[in-house]
C-alpha cells in the first residue's frame, strides 16, 4: 500500500502515533455540546488520546456542514485541532468514524494509505433499525449500510455489546470489541462558568422536585417506568413531592396512548406530576430538581448518570453497571422503584457522605485520562496496527 508523504511509525512495539476522529461541526460553526451526548462523547475521546504521552497528536476530523467559531472557548478544543481530513491525512496513523460519517472516497485514500480505519459505535444501531423499521410512520434515522466494508475493527461501549455486538460483527464483517465508557465533568464545569451557578444538589428541601429525563425517542429509554415509580412513591406517601417534572413529555401530549397513560396516573391527576418540553439536562437538574428517576432497556450507561450523580443528586435507577452509584431497583419494577425513591427522600441528605464516596469511586474508572483507559485504547491500536504490518 502506498506510504508516499507519510513518515513510518513502528506503532506496534510501543511507538508513537496521530489519530482523527471525525466530528460534525454545524453550518452556524457551533458544535452544540447539549444538543446530543455524541459530540460530547468524541471529545472525551479526544482528551484520553490527548492525555497520553505516546500519542504525538489528536485531530478532530470535520465532516460537517460548517467550519468551528470558538471551539476553545465551547469545548476546550485548540482551534488547530479541527481539520478538514484531507488537509492532515497523509500524517495519520489512525482513523475513528464517530461524531459524522466518513465518505467512500475518504475510506479509499485511508485504505490507499493503509490507515486502520475504525467505526466506534455509541449508540445502538441495531434497535434504532428495529423501531426504523416497524414505526408508523417509519424512522427516518435508522443505519444506512453504504459504509458495509468500510471498517477494520468496530469499537462499542458495554452498554450495546448484548443486543448490538453481533449485528455489526456480521454487517460489517469486523471484529467488535468492547471498549470502556468515558466521561468527565468537563462540560459541567463550562455550564456552570457560563451559567454563575454550582452543579450541585442542595439538601434540606421539606418536598422534593422529582426530574424525569429520558428521551423519549427510543424504547430503549423512555419515560413510562419512571413516572410508575414516581407514582409508587406518591401514592404511598404524597406529601413527599412538590413536583414531578417529566421533561421531553410534551412533545407527546397529543398522542392518544401517552395522554391515556399520564391520565391513568393519580400525581397526574392531582397536578403534581406535569409534562414538560425538552430542556439541557444539567440545566433543568440544578434549577428545578432535587431527584433524578430513571429506566433503561438494554442501555444500562449514559450521560444523564453521570451528571446527576456527580452533582451528588439522588439518582433512583435500573442500571447494574453503575456498581454501587445511585439508588439501584430491578429491571422493570415500579413498586420496587418507588420505595427505593421513599428511600433516598429519607436518608439521602443523611448519608450524603457515603453516596459521594460510591460516585467518586465510579467517577475514577470512567475518567477518560485514566492510565487503565488510556492503555485499553491503545492496546486495540497496537492490535489493529500488527494486523496491518505495522
Amino acid at each position: 500500500m502506498s506510504t508516499v508523504g507519510r513518515e513510518k511509525r513502528s506503532i506496534s512495539s510501543g511507538g508513537t502515533y496521530r489519530i482523527g476522529i471525525s466530528i460534525f461541526v454545524n453550518g452556524d460553526g457551533k458544535l452544540s455540546l447539549f444538543e446530543n451526548g455524541l459530540r460530547q462523547n468524541v471529545l472525551f475521546l479526544y482528551h484520553l488520546f490527548s492525555a497520553s504521552a505516546r500519542c504525538e497528536k489528536v485531530y478532530l476530523l470535520n465532516h460537517g456542514d460548517g467550519e468551528p467559531v470558538d471551539p476553545e472557548g465551547e469545548a476546550g478544543v485548540a482551534r488547530e485541532a479541527i481539520v478538514r481530513t484531507g488537509q492532515v491525512l497523509d500524517e495519520l496513523d489512525f482513523v475513528i468514524s464517530m461524531g459524522a460519517a466518513l465518505d467512500t472516497d475518504t475510506v479509499a485514500a485511508c485504505k490507499q494509505r493503509g490507515i486502520p480505519v475504525i467505526a466506534y459505535k455509541c449508540g445502538n444501531g441495531g434497535v434504532i433499525a428495529m423501531e426504523g423499521m416497524c414505526a408508523q410512520p417509519p424512522r427516518g434515522d435508522a443505519e444506512r449500510y453504504f459504509d458495509a466494508d468500510f471498517y477494520d475493527a468496530v469499537w462499542m461501549t458495554p452498554q450495546h455489546i448484548h443486543t448490538y455486538r453481533g449485528w455489526c460483527e456480521t454487517v460489517y464483517r469486523a471484529p467488535v470489541h468492547e471498549v470502556p465508557h468515558i466521561w468527565s465533568p468537563h462540560f459541567i464545569e463550562l455550564r456552570e462558568a457560563a451559567l454563575g451557578s454550582r452543579f450541585v444538589y442542595r439538601p434540606g428541601r421539606e418536598r422534593w422536585r422529582v426530574g424525569i429525563l429520558d428521551p423519549n425517542i427510543t424504547i430503549m429509554k423512555t419515560s413510562h417506568l419512571p413516572m410508575l415509580v414516581c407514582e409508587a412513591a406518591y401514592r404511598e406517601r404524597p406529601g413527599a413531592f412538590e413536583a414531578i417534572y417529566v421533561a421531553n413529555g410534551m412533545a407527546h401530549a397529543s398522542n392518544a396512548h401517552f395522554v391515556s397513560f399520564y391520565s391513568a396516573l393519580s400525581a397526574g391527576r392531582a397536578g403534581i406530576m406535569t409534562l414538560e418540553p425538552r430542556f439541557v439536562g444539567i440545566d433543568m437538574i440544578a434549577n428545578h430538581c432535587d431527584a433524578i428517576v430513571t429506566h433503561h432497556w438494554q442501555n444500562g450507561l449514559n450521560y444523564l448518570y453521570y451528571e446527576a450523580l456527580y452533582g451528588g443528586y439522588p439518582l433512583i435507577h435500573n442500571s447494574t453497571m453503575l456498581g454501587d452509584a445511585g439508588y439501584y431497583y430491578p429491571d422493570f419494577d415500579a413498586m420496587a422503584g418507588g420505595a427505593r425513591l421513599l428511600e433516598a427522600f429519607d436518608r439521602h441528605d443523611r448519608d450524603i457522605g457515603d453516596y459521594r464516596r460510591a460516585t467518586s469511586a465510579l467517577m475514577a474508572r470512567i475518567d477518560p485520562t485514566a492510565h487503565a483507559n488510556i492503555a485499553y485504547h491503545e492496546a486495540l491500536l497496537e492490535r489493529l496496527a500488527e494486523a496491518a504490518g505495522r
